[in-house]
């Protein structure tokens, strides 16, 4: 199949900015800067932001098989 270049490089943003949020928040978990005194349980957080980096980059993964061309994968 094909990809228009714009779905691409849109698709391609999403991705790294839910990776790049998920890295920022368990960065700001592991310098104590945004722990919530309610919230302790601070590892099943850091896990589900694991997770959506996972997800993230599976995603990316995936739609750089089916649908990359090394030309758009460069321009980024």
């Amino acid at each position: 199949g094909t990809m228009n270049d714009k779905l691409f490089r849109t698709l391609l943003k999403r991705y790294e900015a839910e990776i790049e949020d998920a890295h920022y928040k368990i960065d700001c978990i592991n310098d104590h800067s945004l722990v919530i005194p309610e919230h302790t349980d601070i590892t099943g957080e850091v896990d589900t932001l694991l997770g959506k980096i996972g997800r993230a980059e599976e995603k990316l993964s995936v739609m750089r098989k089916y649908y990359g061309k090394k030309e758009a994968a460069q321009v980024l």
